[in-house]
């Protein structure tokens, strides 16, 4: 005898029968979820938005030679300069935001409550955007904590800023000063005597400013001499500058609160305050409850229905 297959027709008495009861259970289970889900205690997020704006740190200028291929490639390398610092800069707020990500969870609030469990940190590095997330039994208790949570954010990060544009500061006041003690050398450095009292043949012009010497100087009763002296006295602007800039540094270092201007911190979207809470819901909780064991108790029927079926098959 060949075995009979189940058919939806076969489904349908067991159905019948159970159908009530499996509906009852469910909202009775949806009840009783929606119940206890009341007893739970409320739970409020606060969100803040922060948008985070990092300067290059101040350098002191390089000695450049003041020739006409410099000249021509100057705007070149100073658009080329921006995109780098533009690039080092985003990199470094990633960093910044990394460290601030990774000890956050390990602070807390002031009412005692572990950032870790209830609050988070999210960076952006598209938008240079930093999301903050705080959640507590009241409206007012997840504002607070948002609130704080944004403050200290703002001093963890400004201090690593402090550190690291300080030792940067300092490393490129350091470099000035060396560039400084090497133009000296080379100023107290006395050109022979005997350059200043030759004479250059005045055939000779065509060729040197062929060879790309500026016409005043080639034109000149002594080229060379002409030369050194212009050079010098380039050197010596350059040094005049240098040390502008070496001294605007250290004045710049012992200023209070000069560094501070570097990070710009500003509240897109201040801390929040919610209307209602995250959790629990309780409408939620209840449907799905009840969802899940009407489901339960429609897959028991038919595995109730296929077992039967196979037991009068096989007597």
């Amino acid at each position: 005898m060949e075995p009979k297959e189940l058919t939806l027709l076969d489904l349908l008495a067991p159905l019948r029968q159970s159908g009530p009861r499996i509906a009852l259970l469910a909202v009775a289970a949806g009840l009783l979820v929606y119940g206890a889900s009341l007893l739970l205690p409320p739970r409020y997020e606060s969100q803040a938005l922060v948008r985070l704006d990092l300067q290059p740190p101040p350098r002191v200028g390089a000695l450049v030679d003041q020739d006409q291929t410099q000249n021509q490639n100057q705007t070149q390398n100073q658009n080329q300069t921006q995109n780098q610092n533009q690039t080092q800069n985003q990199n470094y707020l990633s960093s910044l935001a990394l460290a601030l990500r990774t000890a956050a969870p390990a602070w807390r609030f002031p009412d005692g409550g572990e950032v870790a469990r209830l609050a988070r940190v999210e960076w952006r590095d598209g938008d240079q955007t930093l999301r903050v997330q705080a959640t507590g039994p009241t409206p007012r208790v997840a504002r607070e904590r948002a609130s704080w949570l944004v403050q200290e954010s703002q001093r963890f990060l400004r201090e690593r800023v402090l550190e690291t544009y300080r030792s940067l500061i300092q490393a490129e006041l350091a470099r000035g000063k060396e560039a400084l003690e090497t133009l000296r050398k080379s100023l107290e450095a006395e050109p022979p005597k005997t350059l200043f009292s030759s004479t250059s043949d005045p055939a000779l012009a065509p060729y040197l400013e062929a060879q790309g010497v500026s016409p005043p100087v080639a034109r000149s009763p002594n080229p060379a001499a002409t030369y050194l002296a212009l050079k010098r006295a380039e050197l010596w602007a350059e040094m005049a500058r240098l040390q502008a800039e070496v001294e605007k540094l250290e004045a710049f270092l012992r200023e209070d609160g000069a560094l501070e201007r570097f990070l710009a911190v500003s509240e897109l979207v201040p801390p929040t305050l919610p209307e209602s809470p995250l959790s629990p819901r309780p409408l939620a909780y209840g449907a799905l409850a009840a969802l899940a064991v009407f489901l339960l108790g429609l897959l028991l029927i038919f595995f109730s229905a296929l077992l039967r079926e196979e037991g009068g098959q096989g007597t």
